[in-house]
């Protein structure tokens, strides 16, 4: 019969020990896994979150320097002088419908938005316009944009402002297209429109690019109609977004975000807009706004696949390596002596000395702070990150930085950061970094002494790049301030000459005065428009001239306005090309505000413009006069004939009628028109019945005495004496 055999007690106790202690390092394992998932997904919650404080913010930005934008239109020019007359009397002179007018046009041609601008006058029933075809003025019955009327017509105190998209054929280019029209009316003491009112047309691509800034946006109003559109997303798509907005604004949510499916994943960000019962609606692509994330997700997801396989590895490996042999260790000395004590605690101590060994605890928090690290730094950048003191920000994160020594930041047009890193870091040097917008890097630099050796080591080992230093900042609170500096230089970078490295310390407070600027820019288009290349080309040099020294917001403005305004007359000079599939894109990018465009590429454009007009100019004056000597030969003998009266005729202005008219005959118009009259005074003479103080009001000449003086001037004699000198003949 086969012996029973036994177990022993102290090996039982190993197993269940052994056992109990795998379990709980299996246990702790996933904690740790399951906490590492869930700071990825608080970093993911807290990116979304300030996505959005910064779309709200920009939201109400933006509305209202468009409200104050246009606001300030309209105080402009409605309440002009020339104007009011235009609306508000019951009768107009021709001089002051002709000073009405022509202010408009002043205001159109000048403006970078302004398509055409209406005028509604109720006593007269008349619209005064600017647009190029049609009478200047017209009654609401004949005035051919019939849309516009409806629109005064159904006027309400709500409609003021308001953008109103349609499609006219009367605008002030060449085509037909989609404008937005924006009515402005006073209101009378009962909240009534009173009988007169302005319109603006604006192209519709130049108010999207106001509003949105070429961003895939939209706005809705509380109803979920759709004001303003330049989403690329398909129609379709509209309804089910406003009505999500609308349920959540329902529920008195008055920004947020959510995520949809569209072709691909996208994230709808929304919020009210602060001067209008309107919603402001922007989707961007999950990938795009969350690039940063999404790649650390696909690498958390790797990290936590990889901790299972890790886990599942370690377990086979101890049961292999470590439990099996220890069984058969035990197993074998119960059977050689089965009543020896079993040294239980000492194997069990190195077990799991062992298996704490195997913990990867502290590797998961390093890469969790390294993770988070980047975030922290743009939240300090920004001002958005909370902390209870610099010195527990450090110690949470790990920054190698000093709470109690001044921050220098480093700006470098550069995404290399780890090479930037090591370049920087020695025994001498404290220094952290931050890749912000996926555009360039920012350096925290902490150095005991002066930091020029640093940037010099930095600027050898990377020629290519530009770096813009920032003054110190005393403490993390400071930081804001001197990172929206040393941003705002980086966007100048280019109007400086002294090279790659460019200090903030160097330049006084930058001005925020646009007076100089605008000034340049109307001598920029003052000699455009006269077909002055060359002129163009000097005042453009004085225009950049007098961007140093101002503010990044005021550069922005006056280089909106000079490109602007050098767009519109390009497509008014080459309207083929207004299309996007025309050279619109090219012309846009030549004038976008970079080193190509300082350097030569506005120019290009100068030129270009400056040719075309010259032609035309050259062309048109050859036509001009002949029409002008035409008219001259027919109508001489008129005593109303001048330069003033043939100049209005023929859309010219006086001076310019009387320089070309000298150019080509050799003689001024009036003694043009003074010959023609006195040689018909000379035919009239011959006719002896005729009497010598008639003719000079036959001629066209008024006054006899001048007539007289004038005659004798040209021929030497009186008119009595040529008739008697005729008689003789």
């Amino acid at each position: 019969m086969k012996k029973e055999e036994k177990t022993s007690p102290g090996r039982d106790i190993i197993s269940v020990r052994f056992l109990s202690v795998v379990l709980m390092s299996f246990v702790l394992i996933l904690a740790l896994l399951g906490l590492l998932y869930h700071q990825f997904q608080k970093a993911f919650l807290s990116s979304i979150n300030r996505a959005n404080e910064e779309f709200v913010f920009q939201v109400s930005a933006t509305s209202s320097s468009t409200e104050e934008f246009l606001q300030n239109m309209v105080n402009q020019i409605f309440y002009s002088n020339t104007v009011v007359k235009l609306r508000s009397y019951e009768e107009l002179t021709n001089w002051q419908m002709v000073d009405g007018v022509r202010e408009l046009n002043t205001y159109s041609a000048s403006s970078t938005i302004i398509d055409s601008i209406y005028i509604f006058n109720g006593k007269q029933q008349r619209v005064y316009s600017t647009s190029s075809y049609g009478a200047v003025g017209d009654s609401f019955s004949a005035f051919a944009d019939r849309d516009a009327v409806e629109l005064y017509e159904n006027r309400s105190a709500s409609g003021r402002l308001v953008p109103i998209l349609r499609h006219s054929d009367v605008s002030n280019i060449y085509s037909n297209r989609e404008l937005y029209s924006f009515l402005f009316f006073e209101l009378d003491r009962d909240g009534l429109p009173k009988d007169n009112a302005i319109m603006f047309n604006i192209n519709k691509n130049w108010l999207n690019r106001l509003y949105f800034g070429g961003e895939d946006a939209f706005i809705i109003k509380e109803d979920g109609a759709l004001v303003a559109s330049a989403a690329r997303e398909g129609e379709e798509l509209y309804p089910l977004l406003t009505e999500k907005i609308l349920s959540r604004a329902g529920e008195g949510v008055d920004s947020g975000y959510f995520i949809y499916q569209a072709e691909d994943r996208q994230i709808c960000f929304f919020s009210r807009m602060p001067d209008r019962p309107w919603y402001y609606v922007k989707s961007l692509p999950y990938d795009q706004c969350l690039e940063d994330l999404r790649h650390t997700e696909e690498q958390t997801f790797l990290f936590v696949i990889a901790g299972f396989g890790i886990l599942l590895l370690a377990g086979t490996m101890i049961s292999v390596d470590i439990y099996v042999p220890l069984r058969k260790i035990t197993r074998r000395i119960s059977d050689i002596a089965p009543d020896a004590p079993q040294n239980t605690d000492a194997m069990l101590e190195s077990l799991n000395h062992l298996i704490e060994s195997n913990s990867n605890a502290r590797q998961i928090q390093a890469s969790l702070r390294t993770m988070v690290r980047g975030e922290v730094l743009q939240g300090l950048l920004f001002g958005s990150q909370e902390y209870e003191s610099p010195e527990a920000l450090i110690r949470e994160y790990d920054l190698q930085l000093l709470a109690d020594r001044p921050i220098q930041l480093c700006l470098i047009d550069g995404l290399r950061l780890p090479l930037y890193l090591e370049c920087v870091r020695d025994g001498q040097v404290r220094c952290e970094g931050v890749i912000v917008h996926n555009e360039y890097t920012i350096l925290f630099l902490q150095v005991e002494q002066e930091p020029q050796a640093v940037l010099d080591r930095l600027s050898a080992q990377f020629p290519a790049r530009w770096f813009v230093v920032g003054t110190e900042a005393e403490g993390f609170a400071a930081l804001p301030q001197v990172y929206g500096r040393l941003v705002e230089f980086y966007e100048l970078r280019f109007l400086y000459q002294s090279g790659p490295m460019l200090f903030v310390r160097d330049y006084p407070q930058l001005d925020d005065s646009p007076a100089e600027p605008e000034a340049r820019v109307s001598d920029v288009m003052d000699a455009l428009k006269k077909g002055y290349g060359g002129k163009a080309g000097k005042a453009y040099l004085e225009f950049l001239t007098s961007l140093n020294g101002k503010s990044g917001r005021c550069v922005q403005y006056a280089w909106a306005a000079l490109t602007g305004a050098v767009l519109k007359l390009y497509f008014e000079c080459f309207p083929g090309e207004a299309d996007p599939d025309g050279g619109y894109q090219a012309v846009s990018e030549s004038l976008r505000f970079s080193p190509e465009a300082l350097n030569g590429g506005c120019e290009a454009v100068f030129t270009r413009i400056a040719e075309h007009i010259q032609q035309k100019k050259a062309s048109r004056k050859g036509s001009s006069l002949d029409q002008v000597i035409a008219a001259i030969e027919d109508s001489y003998c008129d005593s109303n004939l001048s330069s003033q009266v043939l100049a209005d005729r023929f859309n010219l202005s006086t001076a310019y009628l009387c320089r070309i008219f000298r150019q080509a005959k050799g003689c001024s118009l009036t003694d043009y028109i003074n010959q023609l009259r006195i040689t018909r005074a000379q035919e009239i003479l011959r006719d002896p019945s005729v009497k010598v103080k008639d003719v000079a009001e036959q001629v066209g000449i008024e006054n006899k005495q001048y007539f007289f003086m004038l005659f004798k001037q040209t021929t030497g004699v009186t008119p009595k004496q040529y008739q008697i000198q005729q008689r003789g003949v």
